[in-house]
């Protein structure tokens, strides 16, 4: 087997990572760290010089999947000076890649809630996570029903419940629909021909 170079701690604990959510999304729980160690083409030792156990391993990637100050990011990350639509497909896109990677995860080995995150701390992160989506829709207000801050939360809970395939059986894939559906509704428009009943 052929050894990585050495890498910085940090960038070692990000491939270590990094790996093992492939295995455990490919493989689901019982993948075993001589797995990720051969996948990571590094020797076993080299794990656990990083990480006390596998389920050490699983906890820093779901605390990860959880980071709200990494998601913050992201979403700054968005230009929101052009248009509105384009600027929620931004939007919904990067919320859906989050929540795919958490189903996906959870899906794989079961939640595993990042430790230090009680209630309140959950909460705190929550409201960061509306807060940044606020931020985005802002500029937008004059063309909003509601208040930024209330529009980031009811966005959010659409996103979720079109992507989540326990809160339903049709799924959204697509972040242009969702948009759709966020700025327009389920009315047809005038210009549309009736669809009812065809």
């Amino acid at each position: 087997m052929n050894r990585a170079s050495p890498l910085p701690a940090a960038e070692r604990r990000a491939a270590i990572m990094a790996v093992t959510e492939r295995l455990l999304i490919a493989k689901g729980g019982t993948v075993s760290t001589r797995e990720i160690a051969e996948a990571a083409g590094i020797a076993e030792g080299t794990i656990f010089r990083v990480f006390p156990t596998k389920d050490a391993i699983i906890d820093a990637i779901f605390a990860d999947a959880f980071d709200q100050e990494a998601a913050r990011a992201e979403l700054a990350e968005i230009d929101c000076g052009s248009d509105l639509e384009t600027c929620l497909i931004q939007l919904v896109t990067s919320l859906q890649r989050r929540i795919q990677r958490v189903l996906a995860l959870i899906t794989a080995v079961g939640f595993h809630q990042p430790s230090g995150t009680d209630k309140e701390k959950f909460q705190e992160q929550r409201q960061l996570g509306y807060d940044s989506v606020a931020a985005l829709l802002r500029p937008h207000a004059a063309r909003l029903r509601i208040a930024p801050e209330d529009a980031a939360r009811h966005l959010h809970g659409l996103v979720l419940a079109m992507t989540h395939p326990m809160l339903t059986d049709r799924p959204i894939g697509d972040p242009a629909a969702i948009v759709d559906l966020a700025l327009n509704g389920i009315a047809q428009r005038p210009s549309e021909p009736e669809t009812r009943g065809s």
